[in-house]
């Protein structure tokens, strides 16, 4: 394994992560809804055209942005925002074995994380948080990467693009789910 190479791999997997994450913590967020509708002139007062655009909105982003396959996504995502690597400068096994998995795990990794955190629960979090989890948890998971070289890994990204407080967080979360599924 090229270290360069799968830096790099990881960089695109979070932000494949991070995408789903925001969109799906939007289908969760009312507010933000009705605020994107409030927005297109759709009042919650107008009941049956709120619940039709309502639904047209959540459609709408489930279809465009949540429906594509994880390959697909891979080469949009090379071609338009990491254009300046050639294939060879990403370690592409690794995208495709963690990238493929965002849901096959995501619902384990949101009851963990709820069982474990003790004032918030997921949708609370942090989007990129969100996204941290779920990438350490599909790459240990998936490729049986050390424990120890992932939890350092993602909470110096944590350290970088979080706020203070998230790679306590992480770090505290991450130890609980890995000391249970230990015992």
């Amino acid at each position: 394994m090229n270290v360069h190479q799968r830096i790099n791999a990881r960089k695109i997997v979070l932000s494949y992560f991070y995408e789903n994450c925001f969109f799906d913590k939007l289908l969760h967020q009312d507010a933000a809804i009705k605020e994107a509708l409030f927005i297109d002139n759709t009042f919650e007062s107008q009941t049956e055209k709120f619940s039709e655009e309502r639904e047209l909105f959540l459609n709408m982003i489930k279809d465009n942005y949540m429906s594509w396959e994880p390959e697909e996504w891979l080469m949009y995502v090379l071609n338009y925002f990491f254009n300046e690597w050639k294939a060879e400068d990403v370690d592409i096994d690794y995208m495709l074995r963690v990238w493929s998995n965002f849901a096959k795990y995501q619902e384990e990794v949101i009851k963990k994380i709820n069982w474990y955190a003790q004032s918030f629960d997921y949708y609370q979090m942090d989007v990129i948080d969100q996204a941290l989890f779920i990438l350490w948890y599909v790459e240990w998971k998936e490729l049986d990467t050390p424990k120890e070289v992932i939890l350092n890994e993602l909470v110096e990204i944590a350290k970088r693009y979080c706020d203070e407080w998230s790679p306590k967080l992480i770090n505290g979360i991450m130890h609980n789910i890995i000391a249970e599924m230990w015992n």
